[in-house]
C-alpha cells in the first residue's frame, strides 16, 4: 500500500502515450499508480500522507545526459547561469561574496558567458571584483573563454605588477583548469558533495551521467563514492573510466579489459568507456577536427575493440563533421567483432552531424547525445541539429556539457529546444522542438541512454518514484516562461531532497 499518495494535480507521465493523470502513489522507492484521483487513493495505505497538489504540474526528475557534476565537487562556486544582466550579475556576486567564510573565495567557474546578458555586455573589471569583494580573491570565469579577477586574487597568486593591468585572465580550456586545480576547496570534500547535489535538485535534476574529463581528481569520486555508500546521495551519480591525459593506448586497454560496467546501484554507478580514451584520435571543437596519425587510429582502434569483446558500452567527445567521420569509421571496425547495437555506443554533442552519418549511426545502433551549450552564446557555430535528429528515428537525448562549458538549469535548455533562442536573444535554432520532443529528451530518451529505462524516465507504477512538482505547467506557461520553471519540490527515490510538499 502507497504511503504517499499526491492528489488533485496534473501528472504529466512522459509514458509512451505522453498521458495525463490526476494522482500519483509512492511506496517506499517506487512508484505504485497513476491516473485518476479516487483509483490511486484507493492504494494508499490507511495512515497514508495524501497531498492536495492544488492543480499543480508533475513531471519525471530530469536527467542530463553529459554533466560534468563531478569536477562542480570540487570548489564552492557561485553560479551564473541563467542571469539575464550585468547588473543582476554583480549583484549577485556581491551577496555571496558578504557571505562567504575567512579564507573562502569568490569563484565562479564556467557555465555562462557575457553573451547571454541584455543590454551591457562588457567584461567584469578589476576595479568591480575589487568592490563586490574587498581583499578577498576573486576569479569569474566565463565558459572556457577567459576569467575577469580581483586585486586579491592577483595577490593571492603572486601575479607580477607588470601584468596585472586588465585583470582578465585567458588561455582556454587547459590553462584555466590549471588555475582552478589551485583554488581552495571552500570546505570539505563531502561537504562539496552535498553543495552541488543541493543545486542541482533544486533545478529539478535528479541524475547525471558524467563524463570525467580532464584532470578531476581520484579524491572527487572518492567523496561521492563515501557518500553513496552510506546511503545519502540525493542525486544519481553515473560515471564513466576516462583516460589520463597521455595514457598510453595499451594500458588504458588493459584498465578497460580488467574492469566492468554496471557493478554499482541506481544512486552511483559506472556505466562507459569515454568522454576521452585517446585524445588525439577523437578530441575536437567546432572548425577544428582532429587530424590523427596512423599511430592514433590505431591505438584508439585497440581500445574501441577491448571495449566492444569485453562488453563495454563507449561514449566518444566528436563534435565536428570530420570528426564523426572518424568516430563512425572506428565505430564501424569495432562492430565487426562484435555488435555494438546491445552496447549503446554513443557520440556526444555531435554539432556537426550530417544526414549520412545520422544514418550510419542508426544502422550501427549508436546512439547521440546533444548538448544545449549554444544558449549561452550568440552563434550558430555551437548549434545541435535537434529536428534532424528529432525525425530520424534514431535514439537521442538532450545534455548541456555543464558544469564549466555550459550552464545546467535543464529549464533554460527546454526552453532553447522549444524556442530556438540564446539567452541574448538570437534566433539559433531553425526548427526548434514541440515542449513534448524537448521533454521527453530530457527524461524518457535520457533514461535509455543511461541504461536506466527501466527504472526512470517517466511516472509509471514499477519506476523509481523521481518527479517534480513545479511552480507552474510546462505544458501551457508562455514560451518564455520555460526557462523561469523551478520545481516546488524534487523527489528522488521516494523522498524529498529539495523543497516541499
Amino acid at each position: 500500500m502507497a504511503a504517499l499518495v499526491l492528489v488533485n494535480g496534473k501528472i504529466v507521465t512522459v509514458d509512451e502515450q505522453f498521458s495525463i493523470g490526476q494522482a500519483v502513489a509512492i511506496e517506499g522507492e517506487r512508484i505504485t499508480a497513476v491516473g485518476e484521483d479516487a483509483a490511486v487513493l484507493a492504494r494508499a495505505a490507511p495512515d497514508a500522507r495524501v497531498v492536495d497538489l492544488g492543480g499543480r504540474t508533475v513531471i519525471p526528475g530530469l536527467i542530463d545526459n553529459h554533466n560534468h557534476f563531478v569536477r562542480a565537487t570540487e570548489h564552492a562556486e557561485v553560479r551564473l547561469d541563467g542571469v539575464r544582466t550585468r547588473a543582476a550579475a554583480l549583484d549577485l556576486l556581491a551577496r555571496r561574496a558578504a557571505g562567504l567564510g575567512d579564507g573562502q573565495w569568490l569563484l565562479t567557474l564556467g557555465g555562462w558567458h557575457e553573451e547571454q546578458w541584455a543590454g551591457d555586455r562588457r567584461e567584469l573589471t578589476l576595479a568591480e571584483l575589487d568592490a563586490v569583494a574587498p581583499g578577498r580573491p576573486a576569479f569569474i570565469q566565463a565558459q572556457y573563454d577567459h576569467a575577469s579577477v580581483n586585486t586579491a586574487w592577483l595577490d593571492a597568486m603572486n601575479v607580477p605588477a607588470n601584468i596585472r593591468a586588465t585583470g582578465r585572465v585567458g588561455g582556454g580550456l587547459v590553462a584555466l583548469n590549471r588555475a582552478a586545480a589551485g583554488f581552495p576547496a571552500g570546505g570539505t570534500r563531502e561537504a562539496g558533495v552535498r553543495a552541488a547535489m543541493a543545486y542541482c535538485n533544486s533545478l529539478g535534476l535528479t541524475t547525471v551521467f558524467d563524463p570525467g574529463g580532464v584532470g578531476v581528481s581520484d579524491a572527487a569520486y572518492a567523496a561521492i563514492q563515501s557518500v553513496a555508500g552510506r546511503g545519502e546521495l540525493t542525486l544519481r551519480v553515473l560515471t564513466t573510466l576516462g583516460a589520463e591525459v597521455d595514457e598510453p593506448a595499451g594500458r588504458f586497454a588493459e584498465k578497460v579489459r580488467a574492469s566492468n560496467p554496471f557493478q554499482g546501484d541506481h544512486w552511483y554507478d559506472r556505466i562507459a568507456v569515454g568522454e576521452i580514451y585517446h585524445a588525439p584520435f577523437h578530441w575536437d571543437h567546432g572548425g577544428r577536427p582532429p587530424a590523427p596519425a596512423a599511430s592514433d587510429i590505431a591505438a584508439a582502434t585497440e581500445i574501441l575493440t577491448t571495449a566492444a569483446i569485453t562488453g563495454w558500452p563507449v561514449q566518444t567527445h566528436s563534435v565536428t563533421t570530420g570528426g564523426l567521420a572518424l568516430v563512425l569509421d572506428a565505430y564501424g571496425q569495432a562492430d565487426k567483432l562484435r555488435p555494438i547495437r546491445p552496447l549503446r555506443w554513443s557520440v556526444t554533442h555531435a554539432e556537426g552531424i550530417i544526414p549520412e552519418q545520422i544514418e550510419r549511426a542508426r544502422r550501427l545502433g549508436v546512439t547521440v547525445q546533444l548538448r544545449s551549450q549554444s544558449v549561452i552564446r550568440d552563434s550558430r557555430a555551437t548549434v545541435a541539429p535537434l529536428k534532424l535528429l528529432q525525425d530520424s528515428g534514431l535514439t537521442w537525448g538532450l545534455g548541456t556539457d555543464g558544469t564549466r562549458a555550459a550552464q545546467i538549469n535543464p529549464f533554460i535548455s527546454l526552453w532553447w529546444a522549444v524556442t530556438g533562442r540564446s539567452l541574448g536573444g538570437t534566433q539559433i535554432l531553425d526548427e526548434p522542438l514541440t515542449r513534448e520532443e524537448a521533454l521527453i529528451a530530457h527524461t524518457r530518451s535520457n533514461a535509455q541512454l543511461v541504461f536506466r529505462e527501466n527504472y526512470l524516465g517517466s511516472i509509471r507504477p514499477g519506476l523509481l518514484a523521481d518527479l517534480l512538482v513545479l511552480d507552474r505547467d510546462y505544458l501551457t506557461v508562455p514560451d518564455d516562461e520555460i526557462k523561469d520553471i523551478r520545481p516546488s519540490a524534487t523527489i528522488a527515490g521516494g523522498t524529498v531532497v529539495y523543497g516541499s510538499l
